[in-house]
């Protein structure tokens, strides 16, 4: 049985688009008489993933999105418009999904026929270019947004981390404190109605002297060092009928016997008890407040730096302090550099401010600092991870040098590290695109990268003018 022949579409058909606007008529006739038309239904797929690419498309009733598989963003083409592969596009596979937002015609020309159409049609063809300009421009800016969030997501899982660590100390504090606080009381009104003699508030103040002054300062006992006293002191309390329990509290406080004898002999054994029991409760809260302190202040140097290496309430170009952004950076990477990595700061410290985006500043600093430790990740154990960072001045600008100690960067490939998609990280682990959105924010700015590297060394040299 004989096939029907395929529906073609018509020059009319395409003359109503503006795309077509003073194109000659024989152009759009030769153009017509290549193209095929197509129909979908809402929903149906038009294009997967690693499908091949191998038609111009012209949109003539309805719409098309297209998800790229790398970005959340859906690229929407209408009636009227051109998508698939354009002419100079070296597109050869789908990147992505696309389908028929709902019931769709189009007109499909083979790809083969695109330059005969730049030369029959060269205004479509420089529309087409400007079109294909645009879509560049569009995966570009998705590219960049998806390398940014990237890095801020492994900054992030560092971050939490760091997070944690302060906000658990907290609970964990907040509640012992709790508890103390209850038994204190319970302890304060047990003294309530107590009379005491001449001479024990002087003693009890200088013990509580002795106990501010240690929770300032508390040294080191080592193990063995503290069960010996905690023995020692648990045999003196026994002796002076106060409970040997005390005696890890006690030691906690740097308590001794010989500031608590004198109080046995003036108070009953009871009351020394109870004095003994609030003094230990006393010491604790001040030493349960000191660590909700410190795990505040780490909580809030974590969101100042982030709000710091963010540029957060600031505009998006000013006078940057580069040190100062390199050394928030670093600083959001803690969690990272905890693991074996040896830091090293060369800062010169007299680094003239320059008109600056911050923010694109720190990503910079992130990719470069993230790019040199995953080189060192792989070091054998006993070979020390090393990272320079080293800043100076030059006569019209100023010099960031980043240098990891890693296997360095093969020669073959130093001269393509820059170039989009390009990587040399196992299939999943890189986009092959950090290195080219360092390489065009440094060009936003009027400055230039170059590296060096060899076996042991790797050096990214940013210079960034005044």
């Amino acid at each position: 049985m004989l096939q029907p022949a395929p529906e073609r579409v018509t020059a009319q058909e395409l003359l109503q688009f503006p795309l077509f606007n003073d194109e000659k008529a024989e152009a759009v006739e030769w153009i017509a008489g290549q193209m095929e038309v197509r129909r979908y239904e809402a929903g149906d797929v038009i294009a997967r993933e690693g499908d091949p690419a191998r038609e111009f498309v012209v949109i003539l009733q309805g719409e098309l999105h297209f998800r790229p598989s790398a970005y959340d963003e859906i690229i929407v083409t209408t009636a009227g418009q051109a998508t698939g592969v354009l002419p100079f596009s070296r597109i050869k596979t789908w990147v992505g999904r696309g389908w028929a937002a709902q019931a769709t015609r189009i007109g499909a020309m083979d790809a083969s026929h695109l330059p005969e159409l730049v030369y029959r049609a060269p205004l479509l063809a420089q529309r087409l270019v400007s079109q294909m300009t645009d879509r560049t421009r569009a995966f570009t800016r998705m590219e960049e947004s998806s390398n940014r969030l990237l890095s801020l997501g492994k900054l992030a899982a560092g971050l939490a981390h760091e997070l944690n660590n302060p906000a658990s100390a907290a609970v964990r504090s907040s509640a012992r404190l709790r508890e103390v606080l209850t038994e204190r009381r319970k302890y304060a009104i047990a003294m309530l109605g107590k009379v005491l003699p001449e001479g024990v508030s002087e003693i009890i103040a200088d013990i509580t002297q002795t106990i501010s002054e240690c929770s300032e300062s508390p040294g080191t006992i080592d193990a063995l060092e503290r069960a010996d006293l905690e023995s020692d002191l648990a045999e003196q309390l026994e002796s002076l009928g106060v409970p040997g329990e005390l005696s890890p509290g006690l030691v906690d406080a740097r308590i001794t016997a010989e500031q608590i004898r004198p109080l046995a002999s003036l108070v009953s054994r009871d009351v020394l008890t109870l004095g003994l029991r609030i003094l230990v409760a006393d010491h604790e809260i001040v030493c349960l407040t000191r660590e909700l302190e410190e795990a505040s202040r780490r909580i809030s140097d974590l969101v100042q730096a982030v709000k710091s290496y963010s540029y957060m309430d600031q505009s998006p170009v000013a006078e940057v302090d580069v040190e100062q952004g390199i050394d928030v950076t670093l600083r959001m990477f803690q969690h990272q550099l905890k693991h074996g990595v040896q830091v090293s700061r060369q800062f010169a410290h007299n680094l003239p401010r320059i008109r600056a985006n911050g923010s694109a500043l720190n990503q910079i600093w992130t990719n470069l600092i993230d790019n040199a430790l995953d080189a060192m990740e792989n070091l054998p154990p006993e070979q020390p991870k090393v990272l320079l960072v080293r800043t100076c001045a030059e006569p019209t600008g100023i010099l960031v040098e980043i240098v990891d100690n890693g296997p360095g960067i093969p020669t073959d490939v130093q001269s393509r590290i820059f170039d989009p998609f390009f990587t040399t990280k196992p299939v999943g682990e890189g986009t092959g695109l950090g290195l080219d959105i360092v390489q065009r924010i440094i060009r936003n700015h009027k400055g230039s990268i170059r590296v060096e590297s060899s076996p042991g060394r790797t050096a990214f040299q940013v210079r960034l003018p005044l």
